[in-house]
C-alpha cells in the first residue's frame, strides 16, 4: 500500500467509517440538520431539503432563517418554544406545514435533540424532519429518505529534514522553516525534541532510538511554532547508514496535517452525531452491502430482530439468515427488481401480539448508488404504524357499519311495510266487523280467531327483528381463538338425533385449525350452513358434507360442501340472501338461515358466495382476513 504524507491509516478508517454512514443516508430522503445554537447557524444539513422544501443545501446554510420563513404562517408558533424546550434537555417532538418553494403546502414531523458542553450550556440542534402529508391524509406513507453528507478537504505541506548520528539537525529546506515560522539557519543544531509539545517527546526519544536500529517509521506529532503555536504534523522518517551500515542519522519527510487531525476530531463527533440520530430516529434501518450481507444497524433494527426473530443483528452476516427458507425467495426477487428498476418497494405486514392484538409494521426496500450511479446495497427500513392503521382500519369498519346500517333500515322498512302491514290491516278490518254486532256467534268466533292468527303472525315478524338485533349486539363481543373441529364437534352433539336419523357424513380437512373471531358469530355460520345441508338434502340419498379451511395470501377460506338439491342461481341469485326469502318450499322454514349467514359474515369482514346448480349440490365460499 502506498503512503499518503497527507492523510494517516487512521484517519482513513474513520473517513471510510463516516463514508459509509454517508452513503448510507444519501439512499434516504429525511432531513438530518445540526444548528450551533450558539450563534444560530446551520452547519450542516442533508440533500434531502431540496426534495421537501425546493431549496437545495446551500441556501440554508446561508440564510439560517430560510426554514423559519417556510413554516405556514400559521403554524410558527410551534417554532416559538422550540428554544425553551431544547434548554430544558427536552427533546422537540413537532409537526407542522410548510410552504414549498414552488407554492405547495406539505406537512412535515420535526425532531430536535440538544446538545449540551461540559459547561452545561446549549451548544448544538440536532434534527430529523420528515415528510408526513401522506399521513395527515390518511393514506399510505411515502418513503421519506434523508441524509447527511459533508465533504472534508485536506491541505498538505511537506517538508525535508535530516538529524545527524547525534540527533542535531543537520538540514531543512525552506518549506519546512515556513512550517515553524523560523528561518532555516535558526533551526539547525538543535535537536526535534526543542520543536515539539512536551507531551510528546518521550514518546518520540524512545521511537529516535528505534530508528537508531534501523527502524522505519510513520507517526504523528505536535509541534511548537516559533510564535508559540501548536501544530500537528505527520513524520516519515528513515535511518539513514554509511557503507557499513552504521547509523550515521535521519532523513523524515514532514507534513502539516494539524488540518487533517482536527478533520478526525470533527469526523468522530459527526459520526457520533450521525449515529445518535440514526439510533434516534422511530424507525428501524438495516444496511445491506451488494454480497447481501448486514453492513450496518440501528439499535431499533437490533430490537425488532430480537422481538420478532428471535435472532440477534450481527455485522457480515448474512441477510437471508433472518427470513425463513419459504420466504427468502421472495425478497430475493424483490431485491434483484429493486436493483434493476432502482425503484422502492413498500408493504405493511402485521404481527399477533401474545394479547391477541396486532402490531403493524411498513416494511421498504431501497436500492442504495453511490455518486457515479454504481451499486451499494440495499437499505430494509421498517416502521412500527400500528397507530395510523389502526385508525384507518377503525375508519373503514365505521364506514362498513353505517352502510351496514343503512341496510339493515332498508330492511327492517320493508318488514314493516311488508310484513307487518298486512296483519295490521287485517285486524283493523276484522275489528270493524266486530263493531258492526250483525254477527251471528259462529261468524265472531272465525273473526277472533283470524284477528289471533295475525297477532301471532305480527309477534313472529317482531321476534325476528329482535333476533337480528341482538346478532347485531354481539358483534361487538370479545375475540378469541376458536378452533373449527371445536365448532364442529359442538355442533354435532346438538343435532346428534337428526344427523343419525338422516345418516348425515360431515367430513373436516382444516390445513388451518383456528382464528381469532367472535366465538357466537361463526359458530351460528357453521350451525346453519350444517344444518341447511341436511334440511335440503336429496330425497333417499344420505348428506354428505365436507368443511375445509385454508389460507390464500391474505385471506383466510373457508368452504362448505354439500350434495343437497342444489339452487337454481339463475333464477334466484338475486334474493338468496334477503330476508324470508325461500326456494324450496318442501319444507318448514322461514327465510332467515342465510340472512343471517351473511349479515354475520360481512359483520366479521368477511364475504360469502355460492356456487350451486339444481341435484347438483351446493358450495359455499367464505373469505375472512386474516
Amino acid at each position: 500500500m502506498a503512503f499518503n504524507f497527507g492523510r494517516g491509516y487512521g484517519f482513513q478508517k474513520i473517513e471510510y467509517a463516516h463514508q459509509e454512514l454517508i452513503t448510507f443516508f444519501n439512499a434516504m430522503d429525511e432531513v438530518f440538520y445540526s444548528v450551533d445554537q450558539l450563534t444560530g447557524n446551520v452547519t450542516h444539513i442533508s440533500n434531502g431539503c431540496e426534495k421537501l422544501s425546493g431549496y437545495k443545501p446551500e441556501a440554508f446554510l446561508e440564510n439560517n432563517r430560510l426554514w423559519y420563513e417556510l413554516i405556514h404562517p400559521d403554524d410558527k408558533h410551534f417554532a416559538a418554544d422550540e428554544e425553551d424546550m431544547l434548554q430544558a434537555r427536552k427533546t422537540v417532538h413537532v409537526e407542522y406545514r410548510i410552504i414549498r418553494r414552488d407554492g405547495v403546502v406539505r406537512w412535515v414531523e420535526d425532531k430536535v435533540v440538544p446538545g449540551f458542553d461540559d459547561g452545561d450550556r446549549l451548544v448544538r440542534a440536532d434534527g430529523i424532519t420528515r415528510d408526513i402529508t401522506e399521513r395527515k391524509l390518511a393514506e399510505e406513507l411515502h418513503h421519506r429518505s434523508e441524509s447527511r453528507y459533508r465533504q472534508i478537504v485536506e491541505t498538505a505541506q511537506e517538508g525535508v529534514w535530516t538529524i545527524d548520528e547525534h540527533g542535531k539537525t543537520n538540514f531543512v529546506n525552506q518549506k519546512l522553516a515556513d512550517l515553524f515560522g523560523y528561518r532555516q539557519e535558526e533551526m539547525l543544531g538543535k535537536e526535534p525534541f526543542h520543536f515539539m509539545h512536551e507531551n510528546d517527546r518521550a514518546e518520540s526519544a524512545a521511537r529516535m532510538e528505534r530508528r537508531r536500529k534501523g527502524s522505519k517509521e510513520d507517526l504523528d506529532i505536535r509541534y511548537i511554532t516559533k510564535s508559540g503555536g501548536e501544530f500537528w504534523a505527520n513524520v516519515s522518517s528513515n535511518p539513514i547508514v554509511d557503507a557499513n551500515g552504521s547509523y550515521i542519522g535521519m532523513v523524515a519527510m514532514v507534513t502539516d496535517v494539524t488540518q487533517r487531525k482536527l478533520d478526525e476530531e470533527a469526523l468522530k463527533k459527526s459520526e457520533a452525531n450521525l449515529r445518535a440520530i440514526f439510533d434516534n430516529t422511530d424507525s428501524a434501518y438495516i444496511f445491506i452491502g451488494t454480497e447481501l450481507q448486514i453492513v450496518s444497524f440501528n439499535a431499533l433494527a437490533q430490537k425488532f430482530s430480537i422481538d420478532f426473530n428471535q435472532k440477534k443483528l450481527e455485522i457480515n452476516k448474512p441477510i437471508s439468515y433472518y427470513f425463513t427458507e419459504e420466504r427468502w425467495p421472495v425478497i430475493r426477487e424483490t431485491l434483484e427488481k429493486i436493483k434493476s428498476s432502482g425503484e422502492m418497494v413498500s408493504y405493511d405486514l402485521n404481527f399477533q401480539r401474545p394479547d391477541g392484538t396486532t402490531q403493524w409494521y411498513n416494511i421498504r426496500w431501497l436500492n442504495v448508488k453511490t455518486a457515479d450511479n454504481r451499486h451499494a446495497g440495499f437499505i430494509l427500513a421498517n416502521r412500527d404504524i400500528t397507530e395510523t392503521k389502526t385508525a384507518m382500519l377503525e375508519r373503514e369498519r365505521v364506514a362498513a357499519d353505517l352502510i351496514q346500517h343503512v341496510k339493515d333500515l332498508e330492511q327492517f322498512t320493508y318488514i314493516i311495510s311488508h310484513n307487518l302491514r298486512a296483519p295490521v290491516a287485517n285486524i283493523i278490518g276484522l275489528s270493524e266487523m266486530l263493531k258492526e254486532d250483525l254477527l251471528d256467534p259462529e261468524e265472531k268466533q272465525d273473526v277472533v280467531e283470524r284477528v289471533s292468527k295475525s297477532i301471532l303472525t305480527i309477534d313472529g315478524v317482531i321476534q325476528d327483528l329482535n333476533h337480528i338485533l341482538q346478532s347485531r349486539e354481539r358483534a361487538n363481543e370479545k375475540k378469541e381463538v376458536v378452533h373449527f373441529i371445536d365448532l364442529v364437534n359442538t355442533i354435532k352433539t346438538s343435532i346428534h338425533n337428526t344427523i343419525t336419523n338422516e345418516k348425515a357424513e360431515i367430513n373436516c380437512s382444516f390445513e388451518l385449525v383456528s382464528m381469532f373471531t367472535v366465538k357466537s358469530y361463526l359458530y351460528s355460520i357453521f350451525y346453519n350452513l350444517i344444518s341447511n345441508s341436511i334440511k335440503y338434502r336429496k330425497a333417499g340419498v344420505a348428506p354428505v358434507i365436507s368443511i375445509t379451511s385454508r389460507v390464500v395470501k391474505d385471506k383466510i377460506e373457508l368452504h362448505f360442501t354439500d350434495n343437497g338439491k342444489g339452487i337454481d342461481l339463475d333464477k334466484n341469485a338475486s334474493n338468496l340472501f334477503g330476508l324470508y326469502k325461500r326456494f324450496d318450499t318442501t319444507t318448514e322454514g322461514k327465510g332467515m338461515g342465510l340472512f343471517m349467514v351473511k349479515t354475520q359474515v360481512e359483520a366479521l369482514g368477511g364475504t360469502i358466495e355460492i356456487k350451486s346448480k339444481p341435484d347438483h349440490g351446493t358450495e359455499f365460499a367464505i373469505a375472512f382476513p386474516v
